[in-house]
């Protein structure tokens, strides 16, 4: 049988498992190691209620203030891929046309400056006699997240940005936390990409969570975009899939301009199988390998 996340290895677990073969003759005999993107994206939620991170100057600073590139291949050895936008790479609407973050410490310094965050002597940044001091939100006892969450913070610190952890059972932080909209600046989990699947639940205004929809919808970041909305609302009565397309491609557009989160990496479906086993093939849609039979 193979030996996978379904039956309790951890992604950092594999990594170690795939090293092991590599440095062991006898086992690299016996088990090989598959690894491929999956549907699943790790990101971080701006709370667009929060008046510091609601500029959308500061958290373009924030986005090309973290580099991802070094991040991913410091904790992932490459087998986890940045990720670009809220769309997946295999999803038929996937477009790499939109506005771009690379790190760039000078871009992310100089809007932090044209928002008004000043750099002072003892290292933070201040407007208006205020720091720049944000939290950092994510699931506890989590050893993947939490390294990624003590990485971005060192990022940041550079900046001038004081970023504290809080972090919280996964019970707490997604059924009250998240669910709706309580975090104070940032909240760092994951969404899916499924395909053909407009991102409506976490973008669209009517899907913000409050009292009155019982906390019912998915934009716990109170994202607001009339053109997003739109757009949201045409594509379920559109069957034209080159409009589909057009509009899809637009809807990533928004979200990589207006940032209502910043999009880390993508995980990785991984398997640990047999060495003389042939024709296995990771799916990238989270269900079985059987299931690339199509292939």
């Amino acid at each position: 049988d193979m030996i996978c996340e379904s039956s309790g290895l951890t992604f950092d677990q594999a990594i170690a498992f795939e090293d092991r073969i590599k440095s062991d003759s006898k086992l690299a005999q016996r088990l090989k190691s598959l690894f491929r993107e999956g549907a699943i994206y790790e990101h971080i939620t701006f709370n667009l209620k929060d008046p510091m991170v609601s500029d959308l100057r500061v958290r373009k600073a924030l986005a090309y203030g973290v580099d991802r590139e070094k991040m991913v291949a410091a904790f992932f050895k490459g087998r986890q891929n940045v990720a670009l936008h809220n769309t997946h790479p295999l999803d038929p609407y996937y477009t790499d046309d939109v506005v771009k973050y690379p790190y760039d410490f000078e871009k992310a310094s100089t809007l932090l400056d044209e928002a008004g965050w000043k750099l002072k002597d003892d290292g933070l940044r201040y407007k208006d006699g205020k720091p720049l001091r944000l939290t950092l939100m994510t699931t506890a006892e989590n050893k993947t997240r939490e390294n990624v969450q003590v990485y971005i913070q060192a990022e940041w610190k550079k900046l001038g940005i004081d970023v504290s952890a809080k972090n919280e059972p996964p019970r707490v932080f997604f059924g009250e936390t998240v669910r709706k909209g309580l975090f104070p600046n940032l909240a760092m989990f994951a969404w899916v990409s499924s395909p053909d699947n407009p991102p409506r639940s976490t973008m669209h205004t009517s899907n913000i969570p409050t009292s009155k929809n019982g906390y019912a919808g998915q934009n716990s970041g109170f994202f607001s975009n009339k053109e997003a909305d739109d757009l949201l609302d045409k594509i379920p009565g559109t069957f034209e899939f080159e409009k589909r397309k057009e509009y899809m491609k637009r809807i990533s557009q928004i979200y990589a301009d207006e940032l209502p989160a910043l999009p880390l990496f993508l995980r990785a479906e991984f398997a640990i199988i047999p060495a003389g086993l042939k024709g296995v093939s990771l799916t990238g849609h989270q269900f079985q390998s059987s299931q690339a039979v199509h292939e």
